[in-house]
């Protein structure tokens, strides 16, 4: 029954930290978000280009610095952008509508989230300057600074299609660091000097991690209690019990052989030597759909199938 149930639980132990994928009402992204958003819309607006040095004289330039070829621009246009705390790097691509050198064509962005939204450049250092810049939309005003060939005064308004939150994979992995720097401690721990029953307890929370990744709360296991006579060559027996997560409990039993642990025995179960730890489950990205992707559109994929998760020892629960 408890193995049917590991591949559920270990699943579900980490839901939390895929939670934690900003779902605000307001569509704002916590100031130390780490993810990336895909949105999709529209830009309007007109730009002007420089005419060529050649060709001033061949032909009237109404507009001031030389310029020509003012038009009305528009279309569709795709936007990644992706956020590390305050810092913001992404691109955008244009779908359709005017694509010629006066619209968006694609590019690359970069800069930082403000108070009130993002500001980001391209790098010839026309800024997006974005009022609206979390995971329900991007809009906002592209502004050109003077002196540079392509004037731009365009709007967009986008809003979020897709929002990975790459943050909890990070913590996993923090996690996962400190385990096994525990498990080392733990290993070195049972084959050391101390007492008996300090050696005990680390054997029992060291072999805890071959049955749940995460191993066992030591706070719900009870100090050891001795039954038997301590005598060289003979051996005896230290006694815990543990408290499940849906509250019931459980008995542990070390058998000694001259104060050093011989077997553990989890409540029914045959005594039996520390196994290795359980695998740290692999965190799995969820599909984008091809919104994440440097391309104009959308690429549907058919989804996989799940792939089995790791089956360590014992119930599958965390103790």
């Amino acid at each position: 029954m408890f193995r049917a149930a590991l591949t559920a639980l270990a699943v579900a132990m980490l839901m939390p930290f895929a939670a934690q994928a900003d779902d605000r009402n307001d569509g704002s992204l916590s100031p130390d978000f780490e993810g990336q958003v895909a949105y999709f819309g529209n830009y309007t607006g007109k730009t002007s280009v420089t005419a060529d040095q050649r060709r001033r004289d061949q032909g009237p330039c109404p507009y001031q610095d030389q310029r020509c070829y003012q038009q009305i621009v528009g279309g569709g246009v795709k936007v990644v952008l992706s956020f590390d705390g305050e810092h913001v790097t992404g691109f955008y691509y244009s779908v359709g509508g005017f694509e010629g050198p006066n619209g968006l064509r694609e590019g690359t962005l970069i800069g930082r989230r403000t108070s009130v939204g993002c500001e980001l450049y391209e790098a010839d250092g026309t800024m997006w300057q974005a009022t609206t810049c979390g995971s329900k939309g991007f809009q906002g005003q592209i502004v050109s600074v003077r002196g540079i060939p392509k004037q731009s005064e365009v709007s967009f308004s986008t809003v979020g299609m897709f929002m990975r939150d790459t943050g909890w994979i990070s913590k996993l992995g923090e996690e996962e660091a400190r385990r096994d720097r525990r498990i080392n401690w733990l290993s070195q721990k049972i084959d050391g000097v101390g007492a008996a029953e300090s050696r005990f307890r680390a054997a029992v929370e060291l072999d805890s991690y071959s049955r749940h990744f995460r191993g066992i709360d030591m706070g719900r296991v009870s100090e050891p209690v001795q039954s038997g006579k301590r005598k060289k060559n003979r051996e005896w027996y230290l006694d815990s019990s543990y408290t499940r997560q849906d509250g019931s409990t459980g008995n542990i039993r070390g058998v000694m052989f001259n104060d050093r642990l011989r077997c553990l025995s989890w409540d029914d179960e045959a005594c039996g030597p520390i196994h290795p730890p359980a695998d740290f489950p692999k965190p799995r990205l969820d599909d984008d759909g091809g919104w994440l992707s440097r391309s104009p559109a959308p690429i549907v994929v058919g989804s996989e199938p799940p792939r089995p998760q790791p089956r360590p020892r014992g119930s599958g629960e965390r103790y």
